[in-house]
């Protein structure tokens, strides 16, 4: 008995983690923690800042180590005239000699130092400059995925509203088969009546099975983009009507496009464009340094460099200047170059700043649009639904036909549908036009 207790807990706490309840803005929360766009945005800001230790560390102290033994398997052969040793010798005799040991070591330690080098400079603003994009680039990812998940949310609500009530639909066509049914068997209907409430029956059920399935579907997506395993449980505790009662009131605002991020990254990738126009102007300039060195050389004829003996030590210190005179013209064609693609990045942000300007307009545009119409669906589906209960009723009376009621029914779906998708519409571009705005 404690056995069985013990799983039932077990299942009943498993089944709690698998399940989800999440508002649209708890889904935003989570979505932004785990989805993979938003993962790789914030491994590519991490990415920068190493990019950054890198090219800092260009600009710091090097110092080498470096151990050295060789052996001369025979020892080089060198001549030179003999009557140098011996001046009777006859001129254009000459004498073999070797010189050195059999084994030969060195122990060196060197170090230098970047004194001065302006495309080090440039680069290193650069660095930090490219880190900045990288965090810009992860919050306009941020948004991105943010403004995906409340469209996937308000899709999986619109898909629930729009499968519920083709069920209703279809139960109520239901009873009045039944009825029609039972009608006829008392030979009040003729056989055709009971057919065409059966064919219209049938229609129903077929869109209300593919409307579950692309519920189900929905539901998968809106998983997808947050990241959570598609096998587990999602509850969607905001309702419809409760977010389309928060998206019905329009504050007119002045957009602030220096706060769009898109604006905000066109402007750091003309920076970036002005300090690579600047690492190139700098090429004319030297690159100076510091170095130095200390070495220990030994020399034996057995391998016996740590037994005792001597090391003899060499110390050099010096400074270097390096500047390329003439490389055929080669950096004046890359400044020329990085000129062009500065002017190109100028381009590009004032385009991008008339492009938001624009989209403000067909923002607030299209949820006035969005807002009328709604509106108009809204009342034209309680018309229609007033249409089809007056149907209804006058059909169970006799007064109207078959084809009547499925018209009329047939009608009111579709006024439902379009509310269903003027929902969705509506809470899309209010969802846009907060952004357009700046917020």
């Amino acid at each position: 008995m404690r056995n069985k207790l013990l799983l039932l807990f077990t299942l009943v706490a498993f089944s709690a983690s698998a399940q989800h309840q999440l508002s649209v803005q708890e889904a935003q929360t989570l979505g932004l923690q785990n989805n993979i766009n938003v993962k790789n945005a914030k491994l590519d800001v991490s990415l920068a800042k190493k990019k950054v230790m890198e090219t800092i560390a260009m600009g710091l102290p090097k110092i080498n180590g470096e151990v050295n033994w060789q052996q001369f398997l025979e020892i080089p052969t060198t001549v030179v005239p003999a009557n140098m040793f011996v001046p009777t010798a006859p001129e254009g005799q000459y004498t073999e000699l070797q010189f050195g040991t059999e084994h030969n070591s060195t122990a060196t330690l060197s170090a230098s130092q970047l004194l001065f080098d302006g495309s080090y400079i440039v680069g290193l603003k650069a660095s930090k400059i490219y880190s900045s994009l990288s965090q810009q680039s992860l919050q306009l990812t941020e948004q991105q995925i943010q403004d995906s998940i409340a469209a996937a949310y308000y899709n999986v609500l619109v898909a629930e509203q729009r499968k519920d009530f083709l069920q209703l639909i279809a139960e109520i066509h239901q009873g009045i088969l039944d009825e029609v049914q039972a009608r006829y068997d008392l030979g009040m209907v003729e056989d055709l009546d009971v057919d065409r409430m059966a064919l219209t029956l049938s229609n129903m059920k077929i869109q209300s099975e593919n409307m579950d399935r692309m519920t189900e579907v929905a539901y998968l997506y809106l998983k997808l983009i947050l990241g959570i395993p598609l096998e587990e449980t999602l509850v969607l505790s905001d309702s419809l009507p409760a977010l389309l009662s928060q998206n019905q009131n329009l504050k007119i605002q002045e957009p602030n496009i220096e706060n769009r991020l898109e604006l905000q990254l066109a402007e750091t990738q003309t920076r970036l464009m002005k300090l690579d126009l600047r690492r190139y102007q700098s090429q004319f300039l030297p690159s100076i340094s510091a170095f130095g060195s200390y070495s220990e050389n030994a020399f034996r004829d057995e391998f016996n460099f740590f037994d005792e003996g001597n090391w003899y030590p060499t110390k050099v210190i010096g400074l270097k200047a390096t500047m390329n005179i003439f490389d055929g013209f080669s950096r004046v064609a890359k400044v020329q170059q990085a000129k062009i693609k500065l002017q190109q990045a100028k381009n590009n942000r004032a385009q991008v700043a008339e492009s938001l300007s624009l989209a403000h307009k067909v923002a607030l545009s299209n949820y006035l649009t969005a807002l009328h119409t709604q509106k108009q669906k809204t009342e034209n589906l309680e018309l229609s639904k007033k249409i089809y209960l007056k149907t209804m009723a006058k059909y169970r009376e006799g007064l109207v036909s078959s084809m009547e009621l499925s018209q009329s029914g047939a009608d009111y779906s579709q006024a439902q549908a379009d509310n269903a998708q003027a929902i969705y519409n509506l809470l899309i571009a209010k969802t846009n036009y907060n952004r357009s705005v700046g917020n």
